[in-house]
């Protein structure tokens, strides 16, 4: 093979979707494998009566000739029907997300906040903490928002010419369907069950959705040949629309609708097509641009809490459209985010791609290009009495559901991954689950089921499984370091113990043998009038109450933090990064709920961290200081 020929093999090897073909389908756990793991998860949850008695419904389920061998060859007909994925083709947008009809604001949007950028003017974070007054736009929000857009749009080159390297591990490349899922890709209610507009591959879109002061603006990012605008043109553009809306006579702030109940948002969804036809072509800009950028005119200062909340879920869910698979909110300040609808892909995507816009600082003198030729066109509804009353009812709705999230940041920098490695010799994410078992167990005394997001990207069209992080080796090891009677390598040793049952179950999952998903399936399978005792006794449900839902994301070095909503009111939601020498934990629960309190867990995740230092440090030596530079 000559030079020549191996060069344009190897880049075609590189390509961003090379890998597809290669991919294997997401496989189907046998009944015994699924089985025994959620028996083995029920474990630190049972009595040994009641877990006799639930082992012989399993053993009744898995019998020869029984309702699981026959919902088993009904699931291994999906998987032959299906063109990629039995769960994602036949099941789980609609079952995890579309026919959830809650408001997206909190249950389901997620956010992912970016760092401070290294330009940014001092003034802007120092002068009264970085609050800015209500009714401001500021020329350093601007610059930074014209940067964003340019390295979003330069990202989705990326992808769109197969310049992306594809993602892989050390054993095995990773699918990479999900960032075909990102730009133009908006979810719209309807009754019952929602759906995601079609937008074919690549995004044919040329322009941005820009929101301010609730108003609706199309700019362009793209010249008649095709290339995209620069930094300084976007900052022109900007600087129109702020212009524009500051004089012009505001309408009703209709994108509070896309937060309200999915099925109140669908009539009033149709109600405004039914007013006028403008509302359509409005509707169709939206939904079609590439992403939505929204200029806050304010900023909530240099307390993380209150940024993330209004990253979270904005004023009220104010300036926002929610609907959009990638919204990016920019305070007056320059602080910034990316808020996320969760159907079309999962966050760790958008937070590989914000990452690497984020990897280039703002220019403060940007250069125009010379080839803006159009102003940034207002788009705008036609409302009636009854869009008014829509409007005013889901502010109602939407209020408390905002009022009483409990959203809180935590950014530990005594250390990181670099001490989990060498001092710890734990898996990072075994280690940042078992800091948030024992974080619960000191706020609440008890145990409870926990979820944490696994990944199935190894399997074409793969997105997640379930991580069942409640074991008894992680009970054993909550309840021995509250212990005063056993010694620091006994702790240790229980630490090392339930690390490693995490990171066994992890790689099960990540193999596709996680049992939730095939349970799920199973379920769904069932027809009129079968059932079995297997699905309907109550702990099936009860170790599906998911108290603690959790999800890493990585690294995050250029992320401030990051967070979604509990599953359970009277639960939490933790999202954690996990840096070198920065661990960040984004928290969430309710007000309402008597027996949740962030600021509690946050407190005791820093004293479980502190706590599982000492351990560490006394069996296996002092971490130094210059090793955490």
């Amino acid at each position: 093979m000559s030079k020549k020929v191996e060069l344009e093999k190897g880049k075609r090897e590189f390509k961003t979707f090379s890998n597809q073909h290669r991919l294997p389908r997401l496989p189907i756990p046998s009944l015994e494998e699924s089985t025994t793991r959620y028996l083995n998860s029920l474990r630190p949850l049972l009595s040994s009566e009641e877990l006799a008695r639930i082992k012989q419904h399993v053993k009744d389920f898995i019998r020869p000739g029984g309702i699981g061998q026959i919902l088993q060859q009904r699931l291994i007909d999906v998987d032959r029907i299906s063109p990629y994925n039995w769960l994602d083709d036949a099941w789980w947008m609609k079952k995890a997300y579309h026919e959830w009809r809650v408001p997206l604001v909190v249950n389901s949007n997620w956010y992912i906040a970016f760092i401070d950028d290294p330009n940014t003017p001092k003034e802007y974070l120092t002068h009264n903490n970085g609050v800015r007054p209500k009714g401001q736009f500021s020329e350093w929000q601007i610059k930074r928002a014209a940067h964003i857009i340019g390295r979003m749009l330069d990202f989705k080159e990326l992808i769109d010419t197969e310049t992306l390297p594809p993602d892989v591990t050390r054993s095995y490349p990773l699918c990479m369907y999900q960032y075909t899922r990102c730009y133009g890709v908006t979810r719209i209610p309807k009754p019952g069950s929602d759906e995601l507009v079609y937008t074919p591959h690549p995004a044919p879109a040329r322009y941005i959705l820009v929101i301010a002061k609730n108003q609706f603006y199309v700019l362009d990012g793209y010249g008649k040949n095709g290339q995209r605008y620069s930094d300084g043109d976007f900052e022109i553009q900007l600087r129109q629309i702020v212009d524009d809306v500051l004089k012009a006579k505001h309408d009703p702030p209709v994108g509070v609708l896309t937060a309200d109940d999915r099925d109140f948002w669908a009539v009033a969804r149709e109600n405004l097509l039914k007013v006028s036809p403008q509302n359509r072509e409005t509707l169709t800009f939206i939904e079609n641009a590439l992403f939505a950028i929204s200029l806050d005119d304010y900023s909530t200062g240099v307390d993380l809490d209150k940024f993330i909340r209004n990253m979270f879920h904005g004023m009220n869910a104010h300036n926002r459209w929610f609907d959009k698979a990638l919204s990016i909110s920019i305070e007056s300040s320059g602080r910034g985010a990316l808020n996320g609808e969760h159907s079309p892909c999962d966050a760790l995507i958008p937070s590989i791609i914000v990452d690497w816009v984020m990897s280039e600082s703002t220019t403060l003198n940007a250069p125009t290009s010379g080839r803006l030729t159009a102003a940034p066109r207002r788009i705008r509804f036609v409302t009636d009495e009854q869009t008014l009353k829509d409007i005013a009812e889901a502010e109602k709705r939407i209020g408390p559901i905002i009022a009483d999230s409990d959203a809180v940041i935590l950014q530990f920098s005594e250390y990181g991954t670099h001490f989990i490695k060498k001092i710890a010799k734990c898996s990072p994410d075994a280690y940042m689950q078992m800091v948030i078992q024992l974080a619960y167990f000191k706020t609440h005394k008890k145990v409870v089921p926990t979820y944490e997001t696994g990944s199935t990207r190894q399997f074409l069209h793969g997105r997640t499984g379930t991580i069942r992080t409640l074991s008894v080796e992680s009970k054993s090891f909550v309840e021995g370091m509250e212990s005063e009677s056993l010694t620091a390598q006994e702790k240790y040793n229980l630490l090392q113990a339930a690390t490693k049952a995490h990171s066994d179950y992890t790689r099960d999952v990540s193999d596709g043998k996680g049992c939730d998903r095939h349970l799920l399936g199973l379920r769904l399978l069932l027809r009129e009038g079968e059932s079995h005792p297997f699905f309907t006794e109550p702990i099936f449900a009860k170790s599906q109450e998911w108290l603690l839902s959790t999800s890493g994301l990585g690294a995050g070095n250029r992320l401030s933090g990051s967070g979604f909503g509990c599953v359970f009111p009277n639960g939490y939601g933790i999202n954690y990064l996990t840096g070198d020498n920065l661990l960040k934990f984004g928290i969430e629960s309710k007000y309402s709920s008597t027996e949740t309190d962030s600021n509690a867990l946050r407190q005791n995740i820093v004293n479980a961290l502190k706590e599982m230092r000492d351990i560490c440090e006394q069996v296996n030596g002092i971490y130094e200081k210059e090793s955490r530079l």
